[in-house]
């Protein structure tokens, strides 16, 4: 039996208990090391002029190139094919040399991104997106703590909170078994100081359960995907509950906040919502100050606007894991300006614009939960063989997945593919999968994780 099974089969104290475990492990893997020298001097540098950070980010630009043409087999390689030597790129404006990199290179070679000879100690991480296109890569301590690093002085701290303070979580691990009924629908893991929900149980028959829970809890800070905390403001309000859970901040990340969503979730906890932005193959980070502006730390990777069809693609260059280099690597996020000018709030980071990406529909189970992209990207990660996913509903009765696999894509794999949904949408919801050659995009050339024509609570008529 692996953990994550001998986890579902545990009673609730045990399987705290197992939470509780896992943060003490992850604790000095995020927090352990240069993390607090990382934050220092990231905290430093946000109050730097336009120009100062421009110099320093050149200097890691070159630093990293360096590195990649050294130790990187795919750069090695595409540095001698395109006639130029790591020395000649200088700047940030000079990656423009470099074609853009698309996820599915990296996913078809990910082997051929990493450093050779090997590093020690790369920590292995996972990403979906939310475009259902799942990748492996792999990451340095350092580039792991950096990240957290970041997210305490540019995200919590602006938000006015900090590491250690009570946490309500909604992201998509799914830490309450799918099939079950009856709450508790959370767990704790004391060693964040933490209540996490399950974003799979969100239904209407449970929505006062967590209202009581995150009552009797009162925290800090709540965290976790638009839709999640969407829906239990949406709840609040429609029962005119407002004031019962009154935390210091709200932080939403992972899917589009819009303006409404945005009104909405203010207006339910009493406190300002912050709009946090990054990728999990940490090539980008960007963060909204006190002010509402989104701010793009420098130092973490270079983000550029190149236009694609009708919008303005966001491609990242990441400077922080020399673990697995992604230059010039696509998103398929849209942004719609970048600008150098100082922000009201004083710091000199950069500033995003127009964050359009990761716009999606919501799954609706038969129990009346809503799922959204990003924790529904989460149910192919792990799958072998495939390519890329996409979801589309016209009933909360059934769900046709369609499927871009490889020849080896067998059935075993759709056997785990449909234990990982089900393990989030429950027992009762229908699957039908669909196996195709290439998925559809949108007019914009984007790929859509959920297509459904079943409406999402709480949108604006």
């Amino acid at each position: 039996m692996n953990r994550a099974d001998l986890y579902q089969s545990l009673p609730v104290p045990a399987q705290n208990a197992m939470a509780t475990a896992y943060g003490l492990r992850q604790l000095p893997v995020r927090h352990g090391g240069r993390y607090r020298a990382f934050a220092a001097d990231l905290e430093a540098r946000q109050w730097w002029d336009a120009d100062r950070l421009a110099r320093d980010q050149d200097r890691r630009v070159q630093e990293m190139v360096r590195w990649c043409g050294a130790r990187v087999p795919h750069y090695r390689d595409l540095f001698d094919q395109l006639g130029i030597e790591p020395g000649d790129i200088r700047t940030a404006a000079d990656l423009t040399v470099l074609p853009l990199l698309d996820k599915e290179l990296v996913r078809r070679a990910p082997d051929r991104f990493l450093p050779d000879p090997a590093l020690a100690h790369l920590v292995p991480q996972t990403t979906g997106g939310t475009t259902g296109m799942p990748l492996r890569y792999w990451a340095t301590r350092d580039a792991v703590r950096f990240n957290y690093a970041t997210y305490e002085v540019r995200t919590r701290r602006w938000a006015g909170v900090r590491l250690g303070d009570r946490m309500a979580s909604f992201h998509g691990q799914p830490v309450v078994p799918a099939g079950q009924a009856e709450g508790p629908f959370w767990r704790r893991n004391l060693a964040f100081n933490q209540l996490y929900c399950s974003v799979y149980h969100l239904s209407d028959a449970n929505l006062d359960a967590y209202v009581e829970e995150l009552a009797r809890f009162a925290p800090q800070v709540l965290a976790g995907y638009t839709s999640a905390i969407h829906r239990i403001a949406v709840h609040l309000l429609s029962r005119g509950d407002v004031g019962r859970i009154r935390p210091t901040a709200v932080i939403v990340s992972s899917e589009t906040l819009f303006d409404e969503h945005r009104r909405q979730i203010e207006a339910a906890f009493g406190c300002r919502v912050t709009n946090a932005y990054s990728l999990g193959e940490l090539v980008a980070y960007a963060s909204e100050c006190e002010h509402g502006q989104m701010h793009v730390s420098p130092e973490y990777g270079v983000v550029e606007l190149v236009p694609v069809g009708a919008g303005r693609e966001i491609v990242a260059t990441g400077l922080v894991n020399r673990g697995m280099p992604l230059l010039r690597y696509r998103t398929s996020d849209l942004g719609t300006d970048m600008s150098q000018e100082r922000c009201r709030c004083g710091r000199g980071l950069p500033r995003l614009s127009g964050l359009t990406g990761r716009a999606d529909d919501v799954v609706h189970t038969p129990e009346g939960t809503t799922v959204g992209p990003a924790p529904m990207s989460l149910a192919f990660q792990r799958v072998p063989n495939l390519r890329r996913a996409q979801v589309r509903q016209d009933s909360p009765a059934a769900l046709t997945v369609v499927l871009e696999v490889t020849d080896a894509f067998g059935d075993d794999d759709e056997s785990f593919l449909r234990a990982e949904l089900h393990r989030r949408l429950g027992p009762t919801i229908r699957l039908e999968l669909e196996r195709v050659d290439q998925l559809p995009r949108t007019g914009g050339g984007k790929e859509r994780l959920i297509v459904s024509s079943v409406g999402r609570p709480g949108d604006p008529a």
